[in-house]
């Protein structure tokens, strides 16, 4: 069984980037029962996300039959270090596919951003550059891609449907996580987790089609 003190947490509304690492930091030092509802209410947010995947669009990473969805903000620090800790699993675990979920919600270009591992001819290659370059734009300190110059129509459509999956369950924290366990039942949690952590909880992933959505193919001219 998962352990589920490894939990996602709630609030009423998403809140701006700053207020959002400063809260994110108070729970994470706080003790675990101030940081999480119930049990129950932690598998039925999960079955409601699992449900309302059908709704988003991805960037495929692997071919694995046990599938873990990831909602991540190409600004996101937390999801940072959960991707590279990831890529080292892997390493170990070729039989997980990750399907990376494209936001735009933390930095005044994370839209931007976004758009640019979307729009781009390799969204997967794109996304990695985002990953790998973290830090080190002259620009500014997030994410490893330029911005978009420009948002069109079909990406901003995506942005807000994956954003209104989080919203739809009052999730304010970035990475969400969501797979089918191995209990039966879909399992999610919220912010960032060690690598060693990681590697428990995703021995629980159920191998099989779930949560369904949309790849992004991504496009020959941004």
């Amino acid at each position: 069984m998962i352990d589920l003190h490894l939990r996602g947490s709630k609030q009423q509304r998403l809140i701006p980037f700053l207020a959002s690492v400063l809260l994110t930091l108070f729970l994470f030092n706080a003790p675990v029962h101030a940081q999480t509802p119930t049990a129950a209410q932690d598998r039925v947010v999960a079955q409601n996300l699992m449900n309302d995947l059908v709704d988003s669009s991805w960037i495929k990473d692997g071919n694995g039959s046990k599938i873990v969805y990831l909602f991540f903000d190409p600004n996101c620090p937390y999801c940072h270090h959960v991707f590279d800790s990831l890529m080292k699993i892997r390493k170990d675990r070729p039989d997980l596919q990750f399907r990376w979920i494209p936001l735009g919600m933390l930095g005044s270009n994370s839209t931007a951003k976004a758009a640019a591992i979307i729009q781009a001819p390799d969204p997967l290659k794109a996304f990695m550059t985002n990953e790998k370059n973290y830090g080190f734009l002259n620009s500014d300190t997030g994410g490893g891609i330029p911005p978009a110059k420009h948002v069109d129509a079909a990406t901003q459509t995506i942005l807000v449907e994956n954003l209104s999956i989080l919203q739809g369950q009052n999730l304010y924290g970035i990475p969400v996580v969501v797979f089918q366990a191995d209990d039966g039942k879909p399992f999610y949690f919220s912010g960032q987790r060690s690598e060693a952590q990681l590697r428990e909880i995703l021995a629980h992933v159920e191998a099989g089609s779930f949560g369904g959505g949309q790849p992004i193919k991504g496009k020959q001219h941004q």
